[in-house]
């Protein structure tokens, strides 16, 4: 019988463990590094991408309820860089709307879904397992609740009268679907060195004057529902008075805001900086990373955020204020509108959610949550 030590969280098989190339010990021998896998879990969270990430605060819950546990983590192939080199997962492994090979032959010891998405709950239902928590599948792809949290989920998904009227948190929902403990704990993003030198090197060439502040815009959200974007007259007065106040505005996005954010910029007169709409998911946490605070809608630099520690201001309009969870790192702001939460793509009310939203308003709250300068 070999005594390697195969059941080890360190364990390849094909190369040498990281231990091995560290300090030369060897596997039948080793005691210091053998950290034994007690229970195997996977996950199966595929997407948003900002989902994904919101999703992360759940890891430790996971790991405490589940002692010794190698997480094995199938997303989205978008969503893998938000992923890895997060400390409390194993493995990360791609979808792309087949059965991951590993899928098909490996066994776990439990399955964790918190998504009522078909897919998701398919991968669930597929996946080699005695123990499902969240959302499985039946035969015809339908989702299938196995605990009353996820009951309570699934019905709010389908009614937004349940959705408008509720006070939690996406976090704290998530929890009571897979039956964990919550304890309010922030979603992490871990990148690498370089990109967070890029976001240093880009703040140091665009620095303010020594008492002010590097403010980023994201300036967009998604193309889902386009009323989680602030005006861009909204913006460029912002902008304008930032600059007022001696601070620096770097303007965030994606390739749908690239137009957008070159005509802020223009307009700008110095103040604001165009930083790109072609980057890395990771090279853009860096930017992120870089700036004092950010301004955004709900989306996805909204989650960067507040994995990497950065105060936000959230403008809020058709989807809910209440399931997003700063973590006491930034302040949230909507209309006072009957309409909120209306999770409509679309909208004939004038002025609508976000042209409801006072300049006096954003400005005041930016300036509440800059962090003291000493």
């Amino acid at each position: 019988m070999s005594s390697l030590k195969i059941d080890c969280r360190h364990f390849r098989g094909d190369r040498p463990c990281a231990p091995h190339k560290a300090t030369g010990v060897v596997c039948h021998e080793c005691q210091d590094a053998y950290d034994p896998i007690r229970v195997r879990l996977l996950v199966t969270k595929l997407a948003a991408m900002g989902d994904v990430l919101r999703t992360t605060s759940l890891l430790p819950a996971l790991h405490r309820r589940f002692p010794g546990a190698h997480v094995t983590w199938v997303t989205e192939r978008a969503s893998v860089p938000l992923l890895r080199g997060h400390p409390l997962i194993d493995r990360v492994l791609v979808f792309d709307g087949a059965l991951p090979l590993p899928l098909a032959v490996e066994t776990f010891d439990v399955v964790v879904n918190p998504d009522a998405a078909q897919d998701a709950c398919e991968l669930a239902a597929a996946a080699r397992t005695t123990q499902r928590l969240g959302f499985s599948a039946d035969k015809h792809g339908a989702p299938v609740a196995l605990g009353t949290g996820a009951e309570r989920w699934l019905e709010m998904g389908i009614d937004d009268r349940l959705k408008k009227a509720n006070t939690r948190s996406y976090q704290e929902l998530m929890a009571d679907v897979l039956e964990l403990d919550w304890r309010r704990e922030p979603p992490r993003l871990e990148i690498s060195d370089a990109d967070v030198r890029y976001g240093a090197r880009l703040r140091e060439l665009h620095a303010p004057g020594s008492q002010g502040a590097v403010i980023g815009l994201n300036t967009g959200a998604g193309g889902r529902w386009k009323y989680k974007r602030w005006t861009e007259d909204g913006y460029e007065a912002l902008v304008a008075r930032l600059g007022r106040d001696g601070h620096r505005v770097l303007l965030l996005g994606g390739p749908e805001e690239q137009e957008r954010n070159a005509r802020l910029a223009a307009r700008s007169h110095g103040v604001a900086v165009d930083t790109g709409c072609d980057h890395t998911v990771t090279r853009f946490a860096g930017i992120v990373g870089a700036c004092d605070l950010v301004v955004t809608g709900d989306t996805l630099a909204l989650h960067v955020a507040i994995a990497r520690g950065v105060p936000v201001v959230v403008l809020f309009g058709p989807t809910s204020l209440h399931e997003i969870d700063v973590f006491d790192r930034g302040e949230k702001l909507s209309s006072d509108l009957p309409c909120l939460c209306c999770y409509l793509p679309d909208c004939d009310v004038s002025p609508n959610c976000m042209e409801s939203l006072a300049v006096d308003a954003v400005h005041a709250a930016v300036l509440r949550q800059l962090p003291v300068r000493s």
